[in-house]
């Protein structure tokens, strides 16, 4: 297997964890704003901490891919 090809495989499989973590960020946000009313203090913190790590977590997925997506114009 050739390095593009490595690299594009190594894409697309950043790109899968990206649409699971933005899916993720999604439902818990839709979650948390259809049931705020119900959960404990606690349960709101670890929400709001677990929206702040997929956020973190998606910035860094699309940076990674932004980089590989440049390093493939040097090839």
């Amino acid at each position: 297997m050739s390095k593009l090809d490595v690299i594009k495989e190594h894409i697309s499989y950043l790109k899968v964890w990206l649409g699971i973590s933005i899916v993720t960020l999604i439902s818990l946000i839709g979650w948390l704003s259809s049931n705020y009313n119900n959960i404990s203090n606690a349960r709101i913190a670890l929400s709001f901490f677990g929206i702040f790590w997929l956020i973190g977590l998606i910035h860094i997925l699309n940076k990674n891919i932004l980089n590989k997506i440049n390093s493939l114009e040097e090839l």
